[in-house]
């Protein structure tokens, strides 16, 4: 019988559900059988207190050799269960940080994280970075001609900002918001320059390597998250979902 992974995330919405949406094929390829709980699309629990006891009355129903939760909240509500591991996909702020903290603490080895300055604040954790689907994301060799950034909470630079920016570039601006995903990759070819400067809780920023995947000529960011020089400087096959998942496995066997 397959080995069988139950991986329980917050929602499928975000970036959170691009990575598992990602991992999972590969995991399956490798003979895992892979079963996914979302805490608010399939519970509809939208706070670790009122999905305490449902969430850990679902995990109970269901068979599985491996525990794979995402973000601090949904594996505090699992710490007791058997096999457990978790991923940490961005830091905690004020009240979360601090819980986070005891949460990984708790973790110790069984902890995965994504970025640098998560291995740092949780140094027994192993260090998986993400990765790009180069057959979602490439060159269309279209026509670009957008200054493009995406509209999120988390990015430290404003609309006033990006349009500010434009007029140096002397560029339309171009912002992504509520673009459906299978669109993303004819968005990021109509652009010359693609700006992401997210914030410092950032756990990755994947979208600096769509943009990149994509063929945009210019890519502006920050060091937060894995940080748009470490792209720069490793390219896109060192950040690979099949690395990931083979880190994955490396421990879960």
């Amino acid at each position: 019988m397959n080995k069988k992974i139950l991986i329980v995330l917050i929602k499928w919405g975000g970036g959170v559900g691009r990575v598992i949406n990602s991992i999972k094929p590969l995991l399956e390829e490798k003979g895992y059988e892979v079963e996914v709980i979302s805490r608010e699309d399939d519970l509809k629990c939208y706070s670790l207190k009122s999905s305490l006891f449902k969430l850990r009355n679902e995990v109970k129903k269901r068979r599985y050799d491996i525990l794979y939760t995402q973000d601090w909240s949904c594996t505090l509500a699992l710490i007791d269960f058997k096999n457990h591991y978790c991923c940490f996909h961005g830091q905690g702020v004020k009240f979360e940080k601090a819980v986070q903290s005891i949460v990984g603490d708790l973790m110790g080895k069984r902890l995965f994280v994504v970025g640098d300055k998560l291995k740092k604040e949780f140094p027994k954790s192993k260090l998986i970075y993400n990765g790009v689907n180069k057959k979602v994301f490439y060159n269309l060799k279209k026509e670009r001609k957008y200054l493009g950034w995406i509209k999120r909470d988390y990015e430290e630079i404003n609309q006033k900002g990006i349009k500010e920016m434009a007029k140096k570039y002397k560029l339309p601006v171009s912002i992504a918001e509520k673009i459906p995903p299978e669109k993303m990759n004819e968005w990021y070819n109509s652009l010359k320059v693609f700006v992401s400067y997210p914030k410092s809780f950032t756990g990755f920023n994947i979208c600096w390597l769509e943009a990149k995947a994509s063929g945009v000529p210019e890519i502006l960011g920050n060091e937060n998250g894995v940080g748009i020089s470490k792209i720069k400087e490793n390219g896109l096959d060192f950040f690979s979902w099949e690395n990931h998942v083979n880190k994955l496995v490396e421990v879960f066997e």
